[in-house]
């Protein structure tokens, strides 16, 4: 039996509103029990802000990871209303996105916060095209994946894609805001940044910064955030460094900034830290 196409099937004919009901019902019954995953977000968490999550946190955190999941499943078929419906965002931090999209560009680091696929989608209903890198998950899921978006008007590079980097140019030329994750590195290339207020280190990519180097385009942070029924979106001001290391630096600053207050939307399901 295909189960991860059972499972891609299912979840995309879940409405919003029952998704968003069986995630807060499992969670609480999820948390009951120990996992591996759950815990090293935790230990990442302690390490970040000082301090342990409480037992709500864990809870909230598994609630905010099935909605997450569930609405990446069912997006394809979600109603552009909707979709502006459920994201809340200043007219400052909107105007920012557009503002370096009309001016140099605009390259976007993300954390694994909130739902940044459902951000994507909000920002191809207002006319702001998206390009991103996900990993080629196998068993057809990227296949699956990058076709849903497609049809969102997102365009999804494998990232093994030749010469993405030249392809990720040309699309900041073309006023396409490139949206790379940005939390953790999936390579032995990236970067080594302590954690700010903290005594940790993590390795991100290093490409949202070269990129925005390469293209003289803006580096902005844009985090999102499950807030009740709605997905709040924030949206930094423009980062600055002379070096690869300085501006992911300025990011992980302001990472660090969005997990102090908000650590059950950081979906970082294993250890952070080296």
């Amino acid at each position: 039996m295909d189960w991860t196409g059972l499972v891609w099937t299912l979840g995309a004919r879940v409405p919003r509103r029952v998704g968003d009901a069986f995630a807060r019902a499992a969670s609480r019954v999820i948390a009951l029990k120990r996992f591996p995953a759950v815990d090293a977000w935790a230990a990442s968490v302690e390490r970040a802000n000082g301090v342990a999550p409480t037992r709500q946190q864990r809870r909230l955190l598994l609630e905010n990871w099935l909605r997450n999941n569930l609405w990446s499943l069912s997006l394809a078929k979600w109603r552009d209303d909707d979709v502006l419906r459920v994201v809340d965002i200043s007219d400052d931090h909107a105007a920012r996105l557009h503002g370096s999209l009309a001016g140099p560009g605009l390259v976007v680091a993300l954390p694994h916060m909130g739902s940044w696929d459902f951000a994507g989608a909000w920002c191809a209903r207002v006319g702001i095209k998206v390009v991103s890198v996900a990993e080629r998950l196998p068993g057809g899921v990227f296949e699956r994946f990058s076709a849903a978006r497609a049809g969102m008007g997102m365009t999804i590079y494998p990232v093994d894609q030749p010469e993405v980097m030249r392809l990720l140019a040309e699309d900041v030329a073309a006023r396409r805001m490139v949206c790379l994750l940005a939390d953790r590195d999936l390579s032995s290339r990236g970067v080594r940044i302590p954690w700010p207020e903290s005594d940790g280190v993590v390795s991100v990519p290093a490409g949202p910064a070269l990129l925005a180097r390469r293209t003289g385009a803006d580096l902005r942070v844009v985090t999102t955030h499950f807030s009740g029924e709605r997905l709040r979106l924030e949206v930094s001001d423009v980062l600055h460094g002379d070096t690869v290391e300085e501006l992911m630096a300025a990011a992980v600053a302001v990472f660090a900034s969005a997990v102090r207050r908000d650590p059950a939307n950081w979906l970082m399901l294993r250890r952070a830290f080296r």
